[in-house]
């Protein structure tokens, strides 16, 4: 059986294979490979993915769930078959054999083919694993500024790990489920796959960017929309097998992730078999025996690999329309109508105030279930859900009493009144360090809005403010990690740093979620200079699909490599421009739109 397998010159340029000067050899297992044998440690090219398995799965006559075939060539030179899918297609997985031995790069060629879906899911287009991974792994489009024709028009390349080879086989399929809604989908495509040989010293530099000790220094914060529903109005999603829960924690493994902050509480819905908030569609609190419980499989994964794994609560209240469903019911909301915040003249706001008791117990009942599965302690996401006080009764007849004077009568800033909200936050704050403190060992986080000197009313600040004394809380020693984000102010970075006791970790995140790589390991090592203790990833499972960005980020808790990894790594990542696409020329194609 024929391949075309080909090795990459390092100066291909426009010229086709014919005119490289190629020459066929046979491979340790038998099969013919196009080979330029001066340029061996380029690796090869496999370009003909019409040899996938099985055959039955693939067609050049665009019949339903089924891969369509496409043939190519590169303005490098490279020609071969890509096949692609719709997502609205049930597609079956793919394999093809690699043939090689001992370690390599392995990197993936990917057409982001022109179509009339939405966007560019940032929970991946492909998902892609070897023979001897756990799990697969999601891949996302690479864009870096590439847009319209020029990006339709082009492979993308990017490197996707290092392995050892030996016996593997390369296996890939559509997303699944939640993750190929036709609102975040595109077209599943892979061109070709480039395997480049790993010297000795590239080996070794390899097995140093692998976590050690020392080195867990990563908080990646794991929002469950996809599984819940999105306050942007999403159905929920219940896996019904192990593998899902393995498959979306594959792309953690070998990184610098010491602390996996799993969102299991938004607001009354549970991402796990609780006995008191809601766990389905339209208010449902049955659970359903062939769900499988997402606490209980992460935290199984996330103590396997070694990490800490803590339950988030994120205080989500009620959102019309209604078809915002299931969160967005929000029933405790509904039944507790006495607990709601109040504006100024007395009308209801749509979330629970914390300056009632009721409502604070009732949000400590739903972490305690959590403690109950052996997690590493709770998180709240107090960046979200703001504010947390306002002009209730408690919070009105108790400042009277302070200060003699009606607080809905103040306009403007106020210290009296800042600091007064901020108490019952700091009290919430206090009573689940109790809850915490039941079970010795255990942790509390939070993720806080950063103040930066362009906002610092993200920090403690205004009429409505946001009123979370965190300098209090670090003093008291309430908290053992803050996340500060989106961004924070390097001077305030640093006074939290020092307020910080010995078991208490700053950790700012950073942010924006999607940029080059080496942006990323130049705030990290910004952030670490200013005293940071660590790094929080909000919204992580959205980062990961990024390969290139990923490489850098999942090595950030190696603070010894900020340097290198603030340089651009133009080897990580490219654009090869298509020649041809099936009978198309391309430079002048397609262009009627």
């Amino acid at each position: 059986m024929n391949r075309r397998l080909f090795l990459k010159t390092s100066l291909l340029g426009t010229a086709s294979m014919g005119a490289l000067g190629l020459r066929t050899v046979k491979s340790d297992l038998g099969l013919e490979l196009n080979k330029i044998p001066e340029s061996d440690q380029y690796g090869f090219f496999i370009s003909d993915l019409s040899l996938c398995e099985p055959s039955s799965s693939l067609t050049r006559k665009f019949e339903s769930d089924k891969w369509q075939l496409v043939d190519y060539e590169t303005t490098e030179g490279v020609s071969g078959t890509m096949l692609y899918a719709r997502p609205e297609e049930n597609c079956s997985p793919l394999t093809i054999p690699l043939n090689a031995k001992g370690f390599h790069r392995v990197y993936l060629g990917i057409n982001y083919t022109n179509s009339h879906y939405p966007g560019w899911s940032s929970h991946g287009q492909i998902d892609v694993k070897l023979s001897g991974d756990r799990g697969y792994r999601r891949v996302a489009a690479e864009l870096r500024g590439l847009e319209g024709q020029d990006l339709f028009k082009s492979v993308v390349e990017v490197y996707w790990k290092t392995a050892d080879l030996t016996g593997q086989v390369f296996q890939f399929r559509q997303p699944q489920p939640p993750y190929r809604l036709l609102r975040e989908a595109n077209l599943a495509n892979l061109c070709y796959i480039r395997l480049v040989p790993v010297s000795e010293s590239e080996l070794e530099k390899w097995k140093k960017s692998l976590p050690a000790e020392g080195t867990r220094n990563l908080s990646l914060i794991y929002c469950t929309a996809q599984l819940s529903g999105s306050t942007d109005g999403t159905e929920n999603f219940h896996p019904t097998s192990d593998s899902w829960f393995i498959d979306d924690f594959e792309p953690y493994r070998n990184t610098d992730i010491g602390t996996f902050i799993f969102e299991a509480l938004r607001g009354n819905y549970a991402l796990y078999r609780s006995k008191i908030a809601d766990v389905g569609a339209d208010g449902e609190s049955k659970w359903h025996e062939e769900w499988v419980d997402p606490l209980e499989k992460f935290t199984h994964e996330a103590h396997a690999e070694g990490m800490k794994i803590l339950a988030a609560l994120r205080m989500i209240g009620p959102q019309y329309p209604m078809i915002r469903a299931p969160i967005s019911r929000a029933r405790h909301y509904w039944f507790h109508p006495q607990w709601t915040k109040r504006d100024r003249e007395g009308r209801p706001v749509s979330n629970l105030s914390l300056a009632f008791k009721g409502a604070r117990e009732y949000w400590i009942s739903l972490l305690r279930e959590t403690l109950d599965y052996g997690t590493d302690g709770v998180h709240l996401h107090l960046n979200r859900s703001t504010p947390f006080v306002l002009f209730e009764e408690p919070v009105v007849q108790e400042f009277i009493e302070k200060y003699g004077e009606d607080p809905r009568k103040i306009i403007g800033r106020d210290e009296r009144l800042i600091q007064h909200r901020a108490d019952y936050v700091t009290q919430f704050v206090r009573e689940v360090r109790e809850l915490v403190d039941e079970k010795p060992g255990r942790l509390l986080g939070v993720t806080v809005f950063g103040p930066t000197k362009e906002r610092p009313e993200d920090f403690y600040y205004k009429e409505k403010s946001y009123v979370c004394d965190v300098e209090r809380w670090l003093r008291e020693g309430f908290v053992d990690m803050v996340i500060p984000s989106q961004y924070i102010d390097l001077e305030v970075l640093k006074r939290w740093s020092s307020l910080a006791g010995p078991h208490t970790r700053i950790c700012p995140d950073l942010m924006p979620r999607s940029m080059p790589p080496e942006k990323f390991a130049q705030l990290a090592r910004t952030y670490r200079q200013a005293g940071a203790h660590g790094f929080g990833l909000w919204d992580g499972e959205r980062r990961q699909a990024f390969l290139s960005q990923w490489e850098v980020v999942r090595q950030l808790g190696h603070f010894q490599f900020h340097a290198e990894l603030s340089s651009p790594v133009k080897s990580d990542w490219r654009n090869v421009e298509l020649k041809t696409l099936s009978e198309f020329s391309l430079p002048d194609s397609f262009r009627d739109g």
